[in-house]
């Protein structure tokens, strides 16, 4: 196929951009739009008369055309010839019968719903958008599209990349099946030896419990982590985590997250004394070195432990876990105190699936799937031992955003 442009017309073209840009780009477009239009007609056309051909169509003949408008990703809508056989058994597979965009749209319609943007307002802004007026249901249905790629990435293969530490810790997400309810997504984000985070598991639960943990590590190891590899865990004090974890990954260490105790300890303490108590407590969990925690430990014991005796004691059962960070590199230990990236992950979520209200299994794992590249990306950029800010890495980020949808869209 050639498309022939003559001298003359370029000469004009580019005197319009002169005069009225908005003008002549209307004009390039609907040039473009004339070629895409008479090709997919001519193409239409050849499909007919090779399906006419066959023995059983013999007695079958041409009867017409009919109108359709049919959108097409960086074309626009075009309103088409698609030719017709008297018996009415001709069905175009370049522009099929019940379809009015192509499937590339579809996928984008995915991609901006998981980005943020509700069902109502994508159908209002669909025509001026993508060229075609969609539905809500559609925007919803779209989703099916990435679905396959979303899965992939959630079971893609670990080997070839070692991590040595493991954020561990289960978010509850509102999903969408006969009723509306709370479920457990169990999250786990691993530390490669690079120092840079990835995501490496999300995996809906029915409950946040030891043996649910157990099929996650199981399964992490089937993908291909190496579990030799995994010096430390971060995680909650929910019961029989840490020996789940010590017996899936047996040469690691356990670290208890500081956020979770604050949560559990300062409820055992009167609120009259929870801000002095508080300053104690900073001073063991930001201490210079483990010695010095230690110490900061026995002044807050002395302190409180009449006083707030419960929560004195609970700090103590978990004190071991809770300054396991100083026996790893010093730029690593803000990083090592807290699962807070998986905080990160649900914040994440929850801000891009507020215009979705709420999800179906499929369309949760479509949102994790995004919401995890988003975050992977993001985390590339600098490592946990680095204070970096990610704006100074502008063009990179850029490129990588890109693959978020790439990686969803392919």
């Amino acid at each position: 196929m050639k498309v022939v442009i003559k001298i003359q017309d370029i000469v004009s073209l580019a005197q319009g951009f002169e005069q009225s840009p908005i003008e002549a780009m209307r004009e390039v477009v609907g040039h473009a739009h004339g070629f895409v239009q008479s090709t997919l007609e001519r193409a239409m056309e050849s499909e007919i008369e090779l399906f006419l051909r066959q023995p059983a169509e013999a007695e079958n003949k041409k009867n017409g055309f009919t109108s359709r408008t049919f959108s097409i990703k960086g074309v626009g809508a075009l309103r088409l010839r698609v030719p017709r056989d008297r018996a009415g058994r001709f069905s175009s597979k370049i522009i099929p019968p019940h379809r009015r965009y192509d499937p590339g749209l579809e996928k984008d319609l995915a991609l901006l719903h998981l980005a943020g943007l509700s069902t109502r307002t994508l159908s209002y802004l669909s025509r001026r958008v993508l060229g075609v007026q969609v539905s809500a249901q559609e925007v919803s249905g779209s989703i099916q599209t990435i679905l396959p790629a979303a899965k992939a990435f959630l079971e893609r293969p670990l080997a070839g990349r070692k991590f040595k530490y493991l954020y561990i810790d289960g978010t509850n997400f509102l999903v969408r099946r006969s009723t509306v309810e709370r479920e457990p997504t169990l999250v786990v984000i691993g530390v490669d030896e690079d120092d840079r985070k990835s995501v490496l598991s999300m995996v809906q639960g029915d409950k946040d419990s030891r043996g649910a943990w157990e099929m996650v590590f199981a399964r992490l190891k089937e993908r291909g982590l190496e579990g030799s590899a995994v010096q430390l865990g971060i995680m909650d004090g929910l019961p029989g985590l840490a020996a789940a974890f010590l017996e899936a990954f047996p040469k690691a260490k356990v670290a208890r997250c500081w956020v979770h105790k604050t949560r559990n300890v300062f409820p055992l303490g009167p609120t009259r004394y929870q801000a002095e108590f508080k300053v104690n407590w900073h001073a063991i969990e930001y201490a210079d070195n483990e010695i010095m925690a230690r110490a900061k430990f026995e002044s807050l014991k002395a302190r409180w432990g009449k006083v707030c005796g419960d929560a004195v004691s609970s700090l103590e059962r978990d004190l071991e876990f809770l300054l396991i960070h100083y026996t790893f590199p010093k730029e690593h230990w803000d990083a090592l105190r807290t699962t807070n990236p998986i905080e990160r992950v649900n914040k994440e979520f929850k801000r891009r699936s507020k215009a979705m209200e709420t999800v179906g299994p499929d369309g949760l794992k479509a949102l994790l799937a995004f919401t995890a590249l988003r975050l992977e990306f993001g985390w590339s950029l600098t490592p946990i031992s680095s204070n970096r800010l990610p704006h100074l890495y502008r063009a990179r980020k850029d490129a990588q955003l890109e693959s978020i949808s790439r990686a969803l869209l392919q």
